[in-house]
């Protein structure tokens, strides 16, 4: 028994260091860490969804309010983990705001799609954009309160770490139900789009709720 608990708290170790290395990834500067370009960490059994956060889908010009990058881990035991990359205090924030558009046909453009993968080193496999009245959705789906109000009261960052982390625990407590049980005509297409295969998904849900790996990672 005790070499079999070894072994697990072995496997948890390696775990958490493998998302510790990718979370310091997202957090080096340009140019503070290795020259040259390094390999993307997707591989077949990851996959890297980026998640846009804008102020408004339905009218023109959205801005954009926040990044984050999910990296949803398929083999065994599976897990989601949650990263910020924007904004986070960095000189970078205001260039990055700057250079974010959308194409004519709502989509986030090639360039700064480019940039990200160029600054970040990683490569996007999906992606996922929302806006302040498709979180307020979520939010009262899954707690009642709004998005809007908790971030100008405690602050962007804090409102969608809390945001975040209620979507892992009702995850781990629901799997897919939490999914299944919303109406999404509310938000989609006017206030969400994706390319993220929704099936997949809910399948992918059910394991991360019998593995219980879903966390969010703070800067």
């Amino acid at each position: 028994m005790r070499k079999i608990g070894i072994f697990l708290a072995l496997l948890a170790f390696l775990l958490f260091l493998f998302l510790g290395l990718q979370a310091a990834r997202l957090f080096v500067a340009p140019g503070d860490g290795p020259s040259g370009n390094l390999s993307s960490p997707a591989t077949s059994l990851q996959s890297n969804i980026l998640l846009v956060h804008v102020n408004r889908l339905d009218g023109d010009n959205p801005a954009l309010v926040s990044l984050w990058v999910v990296f949803s881990y398929q083999a065994e035991p599976p897990s989601l983990t949650f990263l910020p990359v924007y904004p986070t205090g960095k000189d970078r924030d205001g260039e990055l705001a700057a250079s974010f558009s959308i194409t004519s046909d709502g989509k986030v453009s090639t360039a700064f799609l480019q940039r990200l993968e160029r600054e970040f080193q990683v490569d996007w496999d999906h992606l996922v954009m929302i806006d302040d009245a498709g979180l307020d959705f979520w939010s009262q789906h899954l707690s009642g309160g709004d998005y809007s109000q908790s971030a100008n009261g405690e602050g962007l960052l804090h409102a969608e770490i809390n945001l975040y982390s209620k979507f892992c625990a009702e995850v781990r407590n629901n799997g897919s139900q939490l999914l299944s049980s919303a109406d999404w005509s509310q938000i989609a297409p006017g206030h969400l789009s994706t390319d993220l295969p929704l099936d997949a998904g809910f399948a992918e849900l059910d394991r991360i709720q019998r593995s219980g790996l879903c966390d969010v990672f703070e800067p």
